[in-house]
């Protein structure tokens, strides 16, 4: 190996590393990414060379830790079990070209794909995940995951553990994946919705993601393609179209997904409303906060309270609406009641004189006379969603989720209804959460259970108030 990091082939052809490794124009990228990028995930859809890109970055980081001097670096590639790595990893390892290096196992360091001495004696260690305590001593420069999502979110952490390598500044954490895995709701959070815990805020800038599609290899023959393209639909728009949003079966709304989501805030020049479903505890109280702008209908915040009184959720419900105004049109206002002392009336009596809009209607769930009451005191005019009759009879339930549907997706690929990112309740409901009932024979029927619906269920309350038939 030379000094610029180019290398001699068996044949005595001198090539760079770029070269060896071939990557597509997506791969370049995802290379890039992580190089500047101590945590990035590549891919969320199958056929973009994943696993390929997984072995291939870390085959060029070992080599050009040689090339400035570290030798004899460990890093190591993950699968979920042994047959997976098998299948993804080893197998392909064992066809790289032997003057570079081969798969084999030592006493020192068990099964991996070793480079040669001449290429610097590094190594990629070939592991599985049944029992992640085993490596809890272990050390390696760089991280690979193939098939992150079917891995439980702890899987990282003790992982991440393990990250580190006497002389290394510049450690890695690589992976790979389809966004529907069993565990996919960890990865889609940090990840895609940059939705960290409190652990993980010291760290939250070093995180990167690297979408890629089917459509980003040209090395895909027609017999994939025919595959990915007579899937079902939520299968299709998971795997060719890398949706995260369609992994759940059984939903209620099985046609939302990640057109519905959006970054749009509310225009504050415009009224706003929000809907209630109202809970205490075990289950929530949840609040949404509604904005209709044109043909579109904007789900702009939520909150979620256990155990809060009536007043409670009242004056959480006014200082949301103050930090909205805040963020949208920072005048340097001040909190009328620093000391708590306002009555909610007053409270948002006083939010209104300083121009922070407050809601113009609350649809509220018809178990809740009393929050009714009490937001009609504190000037928020209140309706019992259920007054408003299906014609003919019939479930008023079943038909808001008739037209909360339609809402969602009308057929022709419009979507009314839109989800702002930070609504991770309302939107784990919709793609997780909220599902059907299964019938005797294993299938689901169109009757939503109960469970996991709080926030689905305040938004069909307020889609059958202001929007449902007549």
């Amino acid at each position: 190996m030379r000094r610029d990091g180019s290398l001699v082939t068996g044949d005595g052809r001198r090539i760079s590393i770029l070269d060896l490794m071939g990557f597509t124009e997506k791969q370049a990228l995802a290379r890039e990414t992580a190089d500047v990028n101590q945590y990035t995930v590549y891919g969320g859809s199958r056929g973009p060379g994943k696993s390929y890109w997984l072995r291939g970055y870390e085959i060029e980081r070992l080599l050009r830790w040689a090339a400035q001097g570290h030798r004899h670096v460990r890093v190591g590639m993950f699968c979920e079990d042994y047959p997976s790595l098998k299948d993804r990893q080893i197998s392909k390892l064992a066809r790289m070209p032997k003057w570079l290096g081969e798969v084999k196992s030592t006493q020192d360091d068990g099964l991996g794909f070793h480079l040669r001495e001449e290429f610097g004696g590094g190594a990629i260690l070939l592991r599985n995940l049944n029992d992640t305590t085993k490596y809890q001593s272990a050390e390696f420069a760089g991280i690979a995951v193939d098939e992150l999502t079917r891995n439980p979110e702890n899987v990282f952490d003790e992982l991440r553990g393990s990250l580190r390598w006497p002389g290394i500044d510049d450690p890695f954490f690589v992976a790979a994946t389809n966004p529907n895995g069993r565990f996919f709701t960890w990865v889609r959070k940090l990840w895609i919705e940059h939705d960290f815990p409190e652990h993980l805020q010291a760290v939250k800038d070093r995180f990167a993601y690297v979408p890629a599609l089917p459509r980003d290899n040209p090395y895909l023959g027609a017999d994939y393609w025919n595959m990915l393209d007579s899937l079902p639909a939520r299968l299709r728009a998971a795997w060719r179209d890398g949706d995260w949003y369609v992994a759940a079966e059984g939903l209620v709304y099985d046609a939302f997904g990640s057109d519905n989501i959006t970054h749009q805030e509310p225009e504050l020049g415009l009224p706003f409303e929000i809907a209630v479903d109202d809970g205490y505890s075990p289950d929530p109280r949840a609040i949404l906060f509604i904005q209709r702008r044109g043909s579109s209908v904007l789900v702009f915040d939520e909150l979620y309270h256990i155990k809060f009184l009536e007043e409670q959720s009242i004056r959480a419900l006014l200082d949301t609406c103050y930090q909205t105004a805040e963020r949208l049109d920072p005048r340097g206002r001040t909190w009328p009641d620093p000391d708590g002392g306002m009555s909610n009336d007053a409270l948002a009596r006083a939010l209104l004189d300083q121009g922070v809009p407050i809601p113009e209607l609350a649809a509220v769930s018809h178990e809740a006379p009393a929050l009714r009451r009490r937001l009609r005191e504190a000037n928020i005019p209140a309706r019992n969603w259920l007054s408003k009759k299906v014609r003919g009879g019939g479930s008023t339930r079943a038909a808001a989720v008739t037209t909360t549907r339609e809402l969602i997706c009308d057929g022709r690929q419009h979507r009314t209804i839109q989800v702002h990112q930070r609504c991770r309740n309302l939107l784990d409901e919709l793609t997780m959460g909220y599902k059907n009932k299964l019938g005797p024979d294993g299938r689901y029927l169109d009757e939503p259970e109960d469970g996991n619906d709080h926030g689905a269920q305040a938004l069909e309350s307020w889609v059958w108030l202001r929007m449902g038939g007549a």
